[in-house]
């Protein structure tokens, strides 16, 4: 097959299917806005020379809409190269939320076209203190567009797929980008120098929580805030928050600074710096390592898009406390693979992890449930077998939903 990927953030939810392509021998050829070259050799990559991501951040919805307009028009300047040159894909995957796919038919019309599916915004609750309007919808516009133009959606989870429309669902695979079981495994690791240079043992207590960007949305302010109980009864645990300040997905802080700062001068002298780590991003191997050698990994989110860093903590056996939350809820039964705590609520929060440093040895079946989970639902091998079945249908004018199509449901 000829396939064309395309994504502002190449390769990003295509990671493990861009590779599994070209290693399956498929002509690909993908489009983004990353500076670096995908480090794959056979896949040809075209770079467009801007930063759609940051555009789409600047303040006021026309401003965002006209930043969504543009970078379909640089993507369609790729596209016309490509077929200058007398390429044409057999089926087409991209993510429309940057705008990506708007012109794909003045190049390529009629190709079938997979839409990456992520979240729709406009149909989920305001998270706390945000209050709801019109700019969610008005920012799913190219979402539609591509949900009229697809030949069928692909989503990670099914509470993403949820988040749509009852009509549009059933055009959505449910199918992950899937988890490196190979990389992501249970090992005693240590020792983990962090960048501040303190130096972590294997078997030391310690708490761990990532996050892209550290901010509510993701229980930033929560974990926070259950911290001065935890390391007031556990002297001698060590807590490492993976993550930067930018603004993330949720609201900015209130003070035009960062929710971390903001977080911090309130807490003041309650919250005992010297056993607080906080890292900045870490390189993959580190992070790794992290999951590996945590005590407990606190995972919190408002109803939003699954984080890879939860499944790939799980898969990694570490012991997970997460939010009683729809997302999580989908991957963790309270007890069973995980524990769960109410997204809000610090002092349950602190209970637990308190809890779950006591008791580390009798918890040790929830860390093998955890990654037994992942492995059953989210082995990358798996998921990219049955995403390039997926793109095979397409590229046949096969409908993949119809009875013997490619699709169906996971159990």
């Amino acid at each position: 097959m000829r396939i064309l990927l395309v994504h502002q953030n190449f390769p990003g939810q295509f990671r493990h299917l861009a590779r599994a392509l070209v290693e399956a021998g498929h002509d690909v050829v993908a489009i983004g806005c990353r500076d670096e070259q995908p480090a794959l050799a056979g896949l040809r990559y075209c770079r467009i020379a801007a930063d759609a991501d940051g555009e789409l951040r600047r303040p006021g919805i026309e401003a965002r809409c006209q930043a969504q307009l543009a970078q379909g028009r640089r993507v369609a300047e790729q596209l016309q190269g490509l077929a200058a040159g007398g390429w044409r894909p057999d089926v087409v995957a991209g993510h429309p939320f940057w705008g990506d796919l708007l012109f794909l038919d003045d190049v390529y019309a009629e190709v079938p076209l997979l839409a990456l599916m992520e979240l729709d915004l406009a149909r989920l609750p305001a998270p706390r203190g945000q209050a709801p309007g019109a700019e969610p919808g008005l920012m799913q516009w190219t979402t539609l567009q591509a949900a009229h133009r697809m030949a069928a959606g692909i989503s990670a989870t099914t509470f993403q797929r949820g988040s749509f429309p009852p009509w549009l669902q059933p055009r959505i695979a449910v199918i992950h980008e899937g988890v490196d079981l190979q990389l992501c495994i249970p090992h005693s690791a240590g020792p983990l120098e962090l960048p501040n240079g303190v130096r972590l043992l294997a078997g030391q207590p310690l708490i761990s929580f990532a996050s892209r960007n550290l901010e509510p949305l993701r229980g930033f302010a929560t974990l926070l805030w259950a911290l001065p109980a935890v390391l007031a009864q556990h002297p001698g645990v060590q807590v490492v928050i993976v993550g930067d300040e930018a603004d993330g997905y949720g609201r900015p802080a209130p003070t035009g600074s960062t929710w971390k700062r903001e977080l911090l001068a309130q807490l003041g002298e309650r919250l005992d710096r010297r056993r607080v780590h906080f890292t900045g991003l870490l390189p993959y191997k580190h992070l790794l390592q992290l999951f590996q050698m945590s005590w407990a990994h606190v995972y919190l989110t408002e109803p939003y898009v699954l984080s890879w860093s939860l499944l790939e903590a799980m898969a990694c056996g570490a012991l997970v406390v997460g939010s009683r939350t729809a997302p999580v809820q989908e991957v963790i039964e309270h007890g069973r693979q995980g524990l769960l705590v109410d997204l809000h609520n610090p002092e349950e929060l602190a209970a637990t992890l308190v809890e779950v440093l006591e008791r580390q040895p009798a918890l040790g079946a929830l860390r093998l449930a955890a990654r037994r989970r992942v492995a059953e639902r989210f082995d990358r091998r798996r998921c990219v077998t049955r995403q390039i079945a997926l793109l095979s249908d397409l590229a046949a004018r096969r409908d993949p939903f119809a009875k013997g199509g490619s699709y169906q449901e996971a159990p």
